[in-house]
């Protein structure tokens, strides 16, 4: 239960703890920037508390801090219920990343359903998908728009109604 959780959380390493809340702000806070500013303003903000701290890194670096940052959205979910939409979660994943020295590509698919226009998110680490399986990727249309929509306008101008998975 929630004594287990606690135990869990007390017994990682400061740098994993703060990454883990950091991880419960990102989850908790990202939802709400969407609904009071917009997804391009929520994701500006977001790049401009991780910016310039690109680094240097070896690809098992790389993967070791992409399994950490996978693992630590898992126990904000578990431990808050804040599971958030494939958008948040790719752009908190995105954000814990940067803020940590990795750049990743975020990549946003659309495919038609029942008539509705879902749209997908993930990331991209070097042409490789980070945190979504192949066979849910190729479900999608990959958009050719700039994946920063703080720098794409689409979604500001009443394009529509996407629901995302």
């Amino acid at each position: 239960g929630n004594i287990t959780r606690l135990r869990r959380f007390w017994s990682l390493k400061s740098e994993k703890q703060a990454l883990v809340l950091e991880a419960v702000g990102m989850m908790a806070g990202i939802p709400v920037g969407f609904s009071v500013f917009g997804v391009p303003r929520t994701q500006a903000a977001l790049r401009r508390v991780s910016e310039d701290r690109k680094r240097p890194m070896t690809p098992d670096e790389a993967r070791n801090l992409i399994r950490i940052a996978l693992r630590a959205l898992v126990m904000v979910r578990r431990a808050t219920g804040i599971a958030g939409t494939c958008l948040s979660r790719s752009l908190a994943l995105w954000t814990l990343l940067r803020r940590r020295g990795l750049e990743t590509e975020l990549v946003i698919g659309y495919r038609r359903n029942n008539g509705k226009i879902e749209g997908h998110a993930w990331l991209k680490l070097e042409g490789i998908p980070i945190n979504e399986e192949a066979a849910i990727i190729a479900t999608y249309t990959v958009a050719t728009e700039p994946k920063a929509f703080d720098q794409w306008n689409l979604l500001d101008r009443g394009a529509g109604k996407v629901w995302w998975t």
